[in-house]
This record gives C-alpha cells, structure tokens and sequence, in this order.
C-alpha cells in the first residue's frame, strides 16, 4: 500500500500528469466544439424596445413586454444569446394599430423587420405571443421650479448676504402628461455644512421623481452658489411717522422714535445710516379700543440682510 502510494506521489509531480491534464483539456475543448458546431432548435425571450415613436407618445409599459423566439441555427449563435440579454427593436411606423390609449403590434406586419434582426443562418419558427399591447400617454412638459435642501450652520458672525443662487433655478420636464402636472416641485438632495466661513459653490444632484424612467429632463444636477461674508449688528434711533390720521383728529404718539437692530456685512457697517431707515404707523391698520399702534420698518438698505423694530407699540391718545 505504502509503495502503491509513494509511486502515484512520484507521476503527480512528474511531468507526465501536465501532459495528461493538457490532453483532457484538448479533449473537452474539441468535444464542446463539435457540440457548438450542430444544429440546434431552441426558444429564447427577447426583451423588446419600441423605436421610432413619435415624439409627442410615450410608451408607458414597455419594459415589461417580451417576445418568446424559436428558431435553429448552431449552437455557437444560440451561445451568444445566453451570455447577454438579447433584445428586439419593434418599429411603430409598421402600421401598428392605434387607439386612445394603446397601440398593437403584430408580427405579421413586422416580420421582415425582426427577421433582418438575426444573421442569415438563423431560421425563424415561431414568434409568440403574435401581438403585443402598448399602453401610451400623450407628452406634456413645462419648466418646473428647484428646491433647494439644505442644513447650512455657518461659523459665529458669518452669513450670506444675497441669499443663495441655483442655476438652472428650474428645470424642462417632457413626460406623460398625467405624471408631469402632477409635478409642482423637484428638489436638490440635502445638504449638509457646518461651519462655514468662506463662499459656498457647489454641483447638487436632483431627486429625481417617481416615473423618471418616463420622464425627459434637461438637467440632473444644478450650481448652487452664495457669497458668504462676516457679518456684524448695529443700532439706530429711528424717527416714527403716523399716517392715515383722520384731517378731524389731533393725535399724539409716544415713543417719538424707536430703536431698530439691524445685521450687515462688516465691510459694509460703515455705508450704513440712520436716514437709510423708515419706521411708519398706519392709523386704519390700528384695532378699536386699542390705544396704541404697530410700528412698521417700511425702508431699509440693501445691505442690511435683517433688520427689527425693538419697540414693538406706540402709545396713542387723541385730543380734543
């Protein structure tokens, strides 16, 4: 046994086994060729795809849809077709038949064109089903406006003063008309900074909506751009004004003035001014029985990106 063991370790690492091994491979590879070279009958399914539809259709249910091919050629050409997924165009323009909502084909009037689909050794037996039901919509499109999502935690004292900017602010969607109406929105997806000192400028990607295999847009991403800068407060002593007062009535208001904080960039702190304010009340705005009025802040400058009244009443008493 021992001997019988020590002998078949020997051809093992000898050189006879490669010469074995390369022979049994020959041999398999000559027995999978001549395999490859028959005749074979066999049924395949195709995967369809809808060409040539006009622009204003669109298709609703085509992926789902398959035509089951039996047909012989050699088994080299059956090979290819089960290392990839085969798929067929069907032409709409071969006279389909059409109704409000779904048009037909049928093999019978597109034969010659899945025909010339398959090289010239492949004979066609059967195709089924014999037609196949398209459901369509008609296209609709109109511009639909970006949201953008954001959590933007900026470091103390900065901010944006303009806002931000989104380019595209919207985006052309063509698609069927019932999924494209019900569309009022489409929105970035989130996102996320913290502590940010220094001017914003970035590429967001759109969610994309439900249906958006359907659906044709003319973009997928946008530039979202905002120039950050420090920012500091300020407070000024406004003058208040009443208007409306009825020509009849003699009205005095006190405070006279009121103190409004404001937030501007630090480069601009020093442009700003008292008379660049407005503080009004509006005496038909005021509530019966009510002695007192609301301030409101009517004017300010541009490079103020907020601004408050602190007095928030001003005490009235009309006089004889």
């Amino acid at each position: 046994m021992k001997d019988i063991k020590t002998r078949f370790l020997k051809f093992v690492r000898s050189k006879k086994i490669n010469i074995f091994a390369l022979f049994l491979a020959l041999s398999f590879a000559i027995l999978v060729l001549n395999k490859l070279s028959r005749t074979f009958v066999n049924t395949i399914t195709f995967s369809v795809e809808t060409v040539n539809l006009p622009e204003t259709f669109v298709v609703l249910n085509d992926s789902s849809q398959q035509l089951n091919i039996t047909f012989k050629t050699y088994g080299f050409k059956f090979l290819r077709y089960y290392l990839t997924k085969p798929t067929l165009r069907l032409d709409y323009e071969d006279k389909v038949k059409l109704t409000d909502s779904t048009f037909a084909w049928s093999q019978h009037r597109s034969y010659s064109k899945i025909n010339s689909q398959f090289d010239k050794d492949v004979e066609i037996l059967s195709i089924l089903p014999d037609t196949l039901f398209f459901n369509y919509d008609v296209n609709a499109s109109k511009d639909i406006p970006v949201v953008l999502q954001k959590n933007i935690q900026f470091s103390p004292g900065f901010d944006v003063l303009d806002g931000f900017s989104i380019s595209p602010d919207s985006v052309h969607i063509i698609g069927p008309a019932k999924v494209v109406n019900a569309l009022k929105e489409i929105k970035t997806v989130p996102l996320e900074l913290k502590d940010v000192r220094s001017d914003i400028n970035q590429t967001l990607n759109l969610e994309l909506p439900e249906g958006k295999d359907q659906l044709k847009l003319s973009h997928t991403k946008v530039r979202l751009k905002g120039s950050v800068e420090k920012f500091t407060e300020g407070t000024f002593n406004i003058p208040v004004t009443v208007k409306n007062i009825p020509k009849d009535m003699s009205l005095k208001y006190y405070p006279k003035s009121v103190s409004v904080s404001y937030y501007t960039t630090l480069q601009g702190f020093n442009e700003v001014s008292a008379k660049d304010f407005k503080v009004e009340c509006d005496f038909n705005k005021h509530i019966e029985n009510n002695s007192y009025l609301i301030p409101e802040l009517v004017a300010q400058p541009e490079t103020v990106k907020s601004a408050k009244i602190i007095q928030q009443k001003i005490e009235f008493i009309i006089s004889e």
